[in-house]
């Protein structure tokens, strides 16, 4: 069956339509897919302008706390002290028997509330690491060493006095019974000319020997 010239214009009209319909709508899709992709770079670049600008707030903050570079740093080295004195003496073994290098002798205070120890440094210095050796016993250490305290102060003290826990800045605490070495690790900035190590008991004091490590406060300025 043959249809006339007028209904095939129609149908072919309507052909051209939907083709016109589905193009256009083929475009649109493109052209929404190519600004969603202009979007997201847009959004990429401007995550990535943060990220920078992050990063150079984080160098600028990393700048400002280390003022003077890492070449320029103070170095860390052991400290030695020309003077060091106790609360009291007992055996005839004073102070300085913790700084004469030898491990097989010690210092010795009477038995007394937090007996202390202390080192003049003869100038002020930052600490960052104090290590106590403890009597060897065998082997085994000597369990006197109870609850060590490392501190620092400018103030010296008075031989003779009980020295009060809070009357310094404390360095580290080690609770309960030292093994053979004690090893203190200071916090940043922990300074003094006077560097005390204390026993948080009531007894004996006596240790073999101190080794301090640190710099001039002079060396940082």
């Amino acid at each position: 069956m043959f249809l006339g010239t007028g209904k095939r214009w129609i149908i072919l009209g309507v052909i051209a339509g939907i083709v016109v319909a589905v193009v256009a709508m083929v475009l649109a899709c493109v052209a929404i897919t190519m600004f969603a992709a202009n979007e997201s770079d847009d959004k990429i670049d401007d995550q990535n302008k943060r990220l920078d600008e992050y990063l150079k707030r984080i160098q600028l903050v990393e700048q400002q706390l280390n003022i003077r570079g890492d070449t320029e740093k103070p170095e860390v080295s052991e400290i030695k002290p020309l003077d060091a004195f106790q609360i009291s003496v007992r055996d005839a073994k004073p102070a300085d028997l913790a700084l004469d290098g030898n491990d097989d002798t010690h210092m010795y205070t009477e038995k007394q509330a937090n007996p202390w120890w202390c080192a003049d440094m003869q100038d002020i210095y930052y600490i960052k690491r104090v290590i106590i050796i403890n009597i060897n016993l065998n082997g085994e250490p000597q369990t006197r060493a109870n609850y060590l305290r490392v501190g620092v102060t400018n103030t010296r003290p008075v031989v003779g006095e009980n020295l009060a826990l809070d009357a310094y800045t404390l360095c580290g605490y080690k609770p309960g019974l030292m093994g053979l070495v004690g090893i203190v690790n200071c916090p940043d900035d922990v300074s003094g000319q006077y560097l005390i190590v204390q026993f948080g008991t009531n007894n004996y004091m006596n240790i073999a020997e101190v080794k301090i490590y640190g710099y001039k406060i002079k060396d940082k300025l």
